[in-house]
C-alpha cells in the first residue's frame, strides 16, 4: 500500500502531460500630494504624478485633479478627486484622504451611469472641511496598480495544486512574530494610541515592516512626511488594543485566532483602511461564520460601508431566508434608518425569491441574483 500514488498525481497523469501557468504582472505606485488652506480652494486643481517607472513615460502619463466645489452647479457641495490617463493600460486606483493628524475620513466611489474620465471618488464638501480644521489641510494618497503584462509559461506540475507549507516561511513568519512580541530591540518607530480608558499608549515597531506591508504607511513613511521626520505617528481614533493586533498581522502574516466579534469588525475596517486586503479577507472569512438574526444586519451594514461584497452576499441570503424574524431585532430598525437602500434591496431581493419560488416547480429552488449599485 506505501507504493500506491497520492489520488491527485493519478488523476494529473491521466488527464495532462503538460502544464501552463498564465500571470497577469501588476505595477503598484503610490502618490501623496498635500493641499494646505484647502477651504479657500475654488477652481480646481491638476497634478501630474512623477516618477512613475512604466514601459514609455511619454504615453502612459497619470493625472490626479481635485475638484474643491464639484465639476457643475449641481454637485457644487462635494469635493471630487479624480485620477485619469489616456493610457490603454488597465488599472485600479483608490484614494485615502487624511488631515495633518492622521485621521482618515471615508469618500464614496463614484458609480453612476454617466460617462467620465477616469475614476472619482468625493467627500461632502462641508464634512471634509470640518474634518480637517483647524489646520486645513488634507493629505490626499493615491494607491494605483496597473496591470503591464501577461505572461504565459510552461510549470513541470500543475500549478492548481497547493504544495506543501514552505518550512522556511513558517518560521520567518515565527521569528518576526517573537521579535515584535517578545522583543523591543532597534525599532524606530512609534505608533500612539489610547486604550479603554483613554490613557495614550506607545507600540514600538520597525518602519521597514509598516512600509513593506501596507500601502498607507509606505506613503506616510514618505521623507518629507512629518511622520517619517518625527519617527512617530497618532492613532486617536483607533482603539491601542486594535492597533496592537494589527501590527502583530503585519510582522507574523497571520489573523489572531479569535471569535470575539467586535475584533473582527475592527481586523476588517483595519485591513481596508491600511490597505492591506488578505487581513481584510480574512476577517471577512471568519465573520461569515458569525451571522446570525441578531447580528446580520450589523455585518450587513459594515459590510456594505468597507466594500466587503462576500460577506455581503452571504448577509444578504441570509436575510431572504429568514426575514421574518430578521425583521423582529432591533438591528432591522436601526438599518433602515441608517441605511434606507439596503433594506429596500433586501425586500426586493425577499421579492424576487418568492416570485422564483412560486413560477418554479416545488422540486426546484429558487436562485438569488444579487445587483448591487
Amino acid at each position: 500500500m506505501d507504493d500506491l500514488l497520492p489520488v491527485t498525481n493519478v488523476s494529473t497523469a491521466r488527464c495532462s502531460e503538460s502544464f501552463a501557468l498564465t500571470e497577469v504582472k501588476c505595477l503598484k505606485h503610490t502618490h501623496t500630494w498635500v493641499v494646505k488652506g484647502f477651504s479657500q480652494c475654488e477652481c480646481r486643481y491638476l497634478e501630474t504624478i512623477p516618477n512613475l517607472p512604466i514601459l514609455d513615460p511619454q504615453k502612459h502619463v497619470f493625472r490626479v485633479r481635485l475638484h474643491p466645489q464639484g465639476n457643475k452647479d449641481s454637485n457644487k457641495d462635494f469635493c471630487f478627486f479624480q485620477v485619469f490617463s489616456q493610457t490603454s493600460l488597465k488599472y485600479k486606483a483608490k484614494f485615502t484622504v487624511m488631515n495633518v493628524r492622521g485621521e482618515e475620513i471615508p469618500a464614496t466611489v463614484y458609480n453612476g451611469t454617466q460617462q467620465l474620465n477616469g475614476y472619482f471618488e468625493y467627500i461632502r464638501r462641508e464634512q471634509l472641511i470640518q474634518h480637517i480644521a483647524p489646520q486645513d489641510e488634507i493629505k490626499l494618497v493615491l494607491s494605483l496598480s496597473i496591470v503591464q503584462d501577461t505572461i504565459t509559461k510552461t510549470t513541470p506540475g500543475d500549478p492548481a495544486l497547493q504544495s506543501a507549507p514552505d518550512s522556511s516561511f513558517t518560521a520567518l513568519s515565527r521569528d518576526l512574530n517573537d521579535q515584535y512580541i517578545k522583543e523591543s530591540k532597534f525599532t524606530d518607530f512609534k505608533i500612539i494610541c489610547q486604550d479603554d480608558t483613554g490613557k495614550s499608549r506607545e507600540i514600538n515597531c520597525h518602519r521597514f515592516i509598516l512600509y513593506s506591508r501596507s500601502n498607507v504607511f509606505r506613503a506616510m513613511l514618505q521623507e518629507h512626511t512629518g511622520e517619517y521626520k518625527s519617527n512617530s505617528v497618532k492613532f486617536p481614533d483607533i482603539d491601542y488594543e486594535v492597533m496592537n493586533y494589527f501590527v502583530q498581522y503585519l510582522y507574523s502574516g497571520k489573523m489572531v485566532s479569535t471569535n470575539n466579534f467586535a475584533l473582527l469588525q475592527e481586523m476588517l475596517k483595519m485591513g481596508e483602511r491600511f490597505e492591506v486586503l488578505e487581513l481584510k479577507e480574512a476577517a471577512e472569512t471568519a465573520l461569515k461564520s458569525q451571522i446570525s438574526c441578531d447580528t446580520v444586519c450589523q455585518l450587513l451594514s459594515l459590510a456594505d460601508m468597507h466594500s466587503a461584497s462576500i460577506l455581503r452576499k452571504d448577509c444578504i441570503r441570509f436575510v431572504c431566508h429568514h426575514m421574518s424574524d430578521v425583521l423582529k431585532t432591533p438591528g432591522w430598525s436601526d438599518l433602515l434608518t441608517t441605511y434606507p437602500n439596503i433594506g429596500t434591496e433586501c425586500m426586493q431581493m425577499v421579492v424576487n425569491c418568492e416570485e422564483s419560488s412560486s413560477e418554479d416547480p416545488p422540486q426546484k429552488r429558487f436562485r438569488i441574483e444579487y445587483h448591487h449599485e
